[in-house]
Protein backbone atom coordinates (compact mmCIF):
# COMPACT_ATOMS: atom_id res chain seq x y z
CA UNK A 1 0.00 0.00 0.00
CA UNK A 2 2.81 2.43 0.90
CA UNK A 3 4.68 1.61 -2.33
CA UNK A 4 1.52 2.28 -4.35
CA UNK A 5 1.04 5.66 -2.64
CA UNK A 6 4.68 6.61 -3.21
CA UNK A 7 4.48 5.64 -6.87
CA UNK A 8 1.26 7.61 -7.33
CA UNK A 9 2.80 10.65 -5.65
CA UNK A 10 5.95 10.42 -7.79
CA UNK A 11 3.92 10.19 -11.00
CA UNK A 12 1.80 13.19 -9.99
CA UNK A 13 4.87 15.29 -9.13
CA UNK A 14 6.49 14.52 -12.49
CA UNK A 15 3.27 15.31 -14.33
CA UNK A 16 2.83 18.65 -12.58
CA UNK A 17 6.48 19.56 -13.12
CA UNK A 18 6.18 18.90 -16.85
CA UNK A 19 3.06 21.07 -17.11
CA UNK A 20 4.76 23.89 -15.21
CA UNK A 21 7.83 23.72 -17.45
CA UNK A 22 5.71 23.79 -20.63
CA UNK A 23 3.73 26.81 -19.45
CA UNK A 24 6.87 28.67 -18.38
CA UNK A 25 8.61 28.00 -21.69
CA UNK A 26 5.62 29.11 -23.73
CA UNK A 27 5.18 32.32 -21.73
CA UNK A 28 8.82 33.26 -21.89
CA UNK A 29 9.21 32.75 -25.59
CA UNK A 30 12.49 31.09 -24.81
CA UNK A 31 13.83 28.90 -27.54
CA UNK A 32 11.27 30.12 -30.02
CA UNK A 33 13.84 29.69 -32.77
CA UNK A 34 14.11 26.00 -31.85
CA UNK A 35 10.52 25.12 -31.10
CA UNK A 36 6.98 25.44 -32.37
CA UNK A 37 6.11 28.25 -29.94
CA UNK A 38 5.24 31.57 -31.49
CA UNK A 39 6.44 34.70 -29.71
CA UNK A 40 3.70 36.94 -28.36
CA UNK A 41 2.73 40.00 -30.36
CA UNK A 42 4.09 42.17 -27.54
CA UNK A 43 7.50 40.44 -27.85
CA UNK A 44 7.45 40.98 -31.62
CA UNK A 45 6.36 44.62 -31.32
CA UNK A 46 9.17 45.27 -28.81
CA UNK A 47 11.73 44.73 -31.59
CA UNK A 48 9.96 46.73 -34.28
CA UNK A 49 12.55 49.01 -35.89
CA UNK A 50 15.41 47.31 -34.03
CA UNK A 51 18.17 44.93 -35.05
CA UNK A 52 19.14 41.51 -33.77
CA UNK A 53 20.92 41.72 -30.37
CA UNK A 54 19.44 45.16 -29.55
CA UNK A 55 18.08 45.54 -26.01
CA UNK A 56 14.29 45.36 -25.72
CA UNK A 57 11.48 45.25 -23.19
CA UNK A 58 7.75 44.57 -23.19
CA UNK A 59 4.81 43.83 -20.93
CA UNK A 60 3.55 40.23 -21.14
CA UNK A 61 -0.08 39.09 -21.04
CA UNK A 62 0.08 38.88 -17.24
CA UNK A 63 1.09 42.53 -16.97
CA UNK A 64 4.69 41.70 -16.03
CA UNK A 65 7.53 43.81 -17.44
CA UNK A 66 10.10 41.70 -19.29
CA UNK A 67 13.42 42.62 -20.85
CA UNK A 68 15.83 40.87 -23.16
CA UNK A 69 17.47 41.16 -26.55
CA UNK A 70 16.02 41.01 -30.03
CA UNK A 71 16.47 37.62 -31.70
CA UNK A 72 15.17 35.92 -34.83
CA UNK A 73 12.87 32.92 -34.99
CA UNK A 74 13.60 30.19 -37.54
CA UNK A 75 11.43 32.09 -40.05
CA UNK A 76 13.38 35.31 -39.40
CA UNK A 77 10.72 37.03 -37.27
CA UNK A 78 12.45 39.44 -34.88
CA UNK A 79 11.16 39.24 -31.28
CA UNK A 80 12.25 40.17 -27.77
CA UNK A 81 13.87 37.06 -26.29
CA UNK A 82 13.67 37.31 -22.54
CA UNK A 83 16.90 37.26 -20.60
CA UNK A 84 17.27 34.15 -18.46
CA UNK A 85 17.59 34.66 -14.73
CA UNK A 86 20.75 33.27 -13.18
CA UNK A 87 19.94 30.14 -11.20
Amino acid sequence: MIKKNLLSTAVMVLFLASISYAQDSAEQGQGAEHSHHTPSQAAIDACSGKSESDACNYTNSKGEDKSGTCANTSDQQLFCKRSRKAS
